[in-house]
């Protein structure tokens, strides 16, 4: 009986690379279709609009999920331009997402995922902000990334 392997998970170059890929890719597609993506962070609350357009068309699920790829990598890349983060791979969650220098971490995919399928809470322009800021929008959480207390004890022994 042949041994299934899983398949090594991208490395964090690796993501960031397919991310800055994919990000551009829906800024060069968005365009064609009349939308002015570009990379000033003034103007992410568009990000938030073309969520609400897209979620009133109700478009088929793989237009969705495409969508949410493009317009994830988008908003994780703005964050890693703007805010000084950068991609990485996480396997517990099996996604990419952005870390901060003092080791939070977003997951700017789920959080499109969010916004276009279940609503206006689910800001992406508070998202961005938060990372520019490092203050968590009313009502929201945030968590330092850290690993579990047994393995802190190990480093200062």
């Amino acid at each position: 009986m042949p041994s299934r392997t899983r398949p090594q998970p991208p490395s964090d170059a690796e993501t960031a690379e397919r991310m800055r890929r994919l990000a551009e890719l829906f800024v060069e597609h968005t365009r064609e279709d009349g939308y002015s993506f570009d990379w000033n962070p003034a103007l992410i609350h568009h990000l938030d609009n073309f969520c609400n357009e897209l979620a009133a068309a109700r478009p088929p699920g793989e237009i969705v999920d495409s969508v949410i790829m493009g317009a994830g990598a988008y908003l994780g890349e703005m964050i890693v331009r703007s805010c000084g983060w950068k991609w990485v791979y996480c396997p517990l969650q099996n996604a990419p997402a952005v870390t901060s220098p003092q080791g939070l971490r977003g997951y700017p995919l789920h959080k499109v995922s969010k916004r276009i399928r279940l609503g206006g809470e689910h800001d992406l322009e508070a998202f961005f902000k938060f990372a520019a800021t490092g203050e968590a929008p009313y009502g929201t959480t945030a968590r330092e990334v850290r690993p579990p207390w047994w393995r802190r004890l190990k480093r200062r022994t």
